[in-house]
């Protein structure tokens, strides 16, 4: 295991497909943009009202009666925070987003357990695809896909926020940005 952090962390601050067999990892750390870091919510007005309408989307999908009860059960599950961090912790990466229990699995797509807002024991996997960390998490009813990708200059990380479940007849779907 020992010998897969440093490829892991490597694999975790590429920010793009460049061919890196003849390079070390330390230079491929030293030269790419990386995941790693301290990232402040910097989407404005725009993309909070992209997350109430997504909201407001699936609730219009639903019976009137259900309405208010989804519209707050929804909300509090989509929470935009003011920041999110992000870091290597042995061959595992931690995600922390906003007030959440940090999230922490290898980049290798193996499952893990997590604690949701509700506390839920669901379950999270973190692959590496690209110049992308996708970050599942399901059960407790539903299923979220979040898909990171860092810009080129390493200083602006992009969110895709994909939630699902039966109960729902559509997807909450809206995109996030975040500046170093």
């Amino acid at each position: 295991m020992s010998l897969l952090a440093p490829l892991l962390a490597a694999g975790l601050a590429l920010g793009g497909t460049a061919d890196v067999s003849a390079v070390s990892a330390d230079e491929v750390v030293e030269q790419s943009p990386t995941f790693a870091g301290e990232f402040r919510f910097a989407g404005g007005t725009a993309e909070r009202k992209g997350v109430d309408d997504a909201i407001e989307l699936a609730v219009q999908a639903l019976l009137p009666i259900f309405h208010s009860l989804a519209r707050k059960r929804l909300a509090r599950a989509n929470i935009i925070p003011d920041g999110v961090t992000m870091s290597m912790k042995g061959d595992e990466l931690e995600i922390v987003y906003g007030d959440l229990e940090p999230m922490r699995a290898p980049l290798d797509g193996s499952v893990r357990h997590w604690h949701n807002r509700e506390g839920t024991k669901v379950k999270l996997k973190l692959q590496r695809r690209g110049n992308r960390v996708v970050q599942t998490t399901w059960g407790g009813g539903g299923r979220r896909v979040m898909v990171w990708t860092i810009s080129d200059d390493g200083r602006r990380l992009r969110l895709h926020s994909t939630m699902s479940s039966p109960s729902l007849p559509v997807d909450i779907d809206y995109r996030l940005t975040f500046r170093r």
